[in-house]
């Protein structure tokens, strides 16, 4: 009878800094997580351990420079730990990743010219949940826009200094508006339309949102080529955002729903009505 043959995977990066800012950024939201590789894409789910934010990460095959994967490999790692290595490689080093499930190490290796470094990281039994991402995927928002990055970090720093949420409230014709209030006073800041990069917005939509996720988030503004946020009262802030060199991340932040009562947590939003 023939032996079975091993499982295994092997994907490369010409570019390293895609993986690493990647990894660097989700390390700062999770601790611990799943790669999910079949023969046509690398997937990441995970939300974060107080349930305030879901994130989808998706790179087809062919955002690789070279991807071999025969069979559907799951690979639990610490996120800590790859970073560490992570930030070992250079701006010239391509990255190579490879996996054998008998060897239960999942192997890294950068490269410039002719050297190679080759590290290894022992993988994790993690029982992680089902992450509700269908139901999100499928919410009809009725409104989203594009914006200049700059913006937007301007308006979380701003609302910073007044208190730890960002109210974002959006209005049909007359544009955005980013505010927040605290014990020292508050602030407003407001786009017209024409600040918009794109919009498509309908009605009207508020909510208020956790500074701190959004900063965390838009650590990846290196490898982001394009951002789209939507938004709809009593729902997810969703920001969908597009990598230089191929890839999507869907990003959800759940809204504080009152400043007395805690974010509701992520899986009960997989309950919302989709219309």
């Amino acid at each position: 009878m023939a032996k079975e043959k091993e499982n295994e995977m092997n994907i490369k990066l010409e570019n390293s800094k895609i993986l690493k800012v990647l990894i660097e950024t989700l390390s700062n939201i999770i601790d611990e997580t799943v790669l999910k590789i079949t023969p046509n894409e690398l997937v990441i789910k995970a939300m974060d351990p107080s349930r305030i934010c879901l994130l989808k990460i998706r790179m087809a095959k062919f955002d690789f420079d070279e991807f071999d994967c025969k069979g559907e490999i799951s690979i639990g790692l610490n996120l800590d730990d790859l970073n560490k290595i992570l930030k070992r490689s250079g701006k010239d080093d391509s990255i190579e990743l490879s996996f054998k499930e008998n060897s239960q190490k999942l192997k890294i290796q950068f490269a410039r010219e002719k050297r190679k470094r080759t590290f290894s990281l022992s993988v994790l039994d993690l029982d992680i949940e089902e992450i509700p991402m269908d139901n999100l995927l499928t919410i009809d928002y009725e409104t989203e826009w594009k914006m200049n990055l700059e913006i937007l970090v301007e308006a979380i720093k701003d609302a910073e200094i007044y208190s730890e949420l960002i109210n974002i409230k959006v209005i049909e014709n007359q544009g955005i508006i980013f505010s927040s209030i605290g014990q020292i006073g508050e602030m407003e800041y407001s786009l017209e339309v024409d600040d918009l990069i794109e919009n498509n917005i309908y009605g009207e939509s508020e909510g208020a949102f956790s500074t701190d996720f959004l900063k965390k988030i838009f650590k990846l503004s290196s490898i982001i080529e394009t951002f789209t946020i939507s938004a709809k009262t009593d729902n997810p802030l969703r920001i969908d955002f597009e990598f230089l060199e191929g890839g999507v991340l869907n990003y959800f932040l759940a809204p504080r729903i009152d400043s007395d009562v805690d974010v509701e947590e992520l899986e009960e939003l997989e309950e919302i009505e989709v219309e």
